[in-house]
């Protein structure tokens, strides 16, 4: 049974008349206002493409495949993933965990190692920063 409508199809008829760019502008402005895990940059389930696509049939796939390629290309993203833990779906529901080798692979990309660097740096930088002023607030503890 065809559960398209008429509307649906003069929808997707227009949609496809519309460049690819604009198109995968379309369906990257509209994933990230729809989609908690978009905006937030968790790790996305494995095999959501499909999730997705089922959910803009508008689109073509391969273009949904494309913004979602452009999501998973982002340094914030990788980093999430570098971190490891629980991927999501769409609904923002576990479904999996990131494994060692992609947490591995993760962080062995370049821009995520800088990251990771300076946010080790500001850390050590904050440490003796946080003991000087706890001493200079507890000076009896000091001694």
């Amino acid at each position: 049974m065809n559960h398209e409508t008429a509307l649906g199809n003069a929808f997707k008829t227009a949609v496809q008349n519309i460049s690819k760019r604009k198109q995968t502008e379309m369906i990257s402005e509209y994933i990230y206002k729809k989609y908690d895990v978009f905006k937030q940059c968790k790790p996305l389930a494995v095999g959501i493409e499909e999730e997705l696509i089922a959910a803009m049939p508008q689109f073509q796939a391969a273009l949904i495949v494309r913004v979602l390629g452009n999501h998973c290309r982002r340094p914030r993203y990788i980093k999430a993933i570098a971190s490891g833990g629980k991927r999501f779906d769409l609904r923002n529901k576990v479904k999996g965990k990131v494994s060692p080798e992609e947490q591995e692979n993760a962080a062995q990309n370049p821009v995520v190692k800088e990251m990771m660097e300076k946010i080790a740096a500001k850390k050590a930088t904050d440490k003796p920063a946080v003991a000087e002023q706890t001493a200079a607030e507890n000076p009896e503890q000091a001694n």
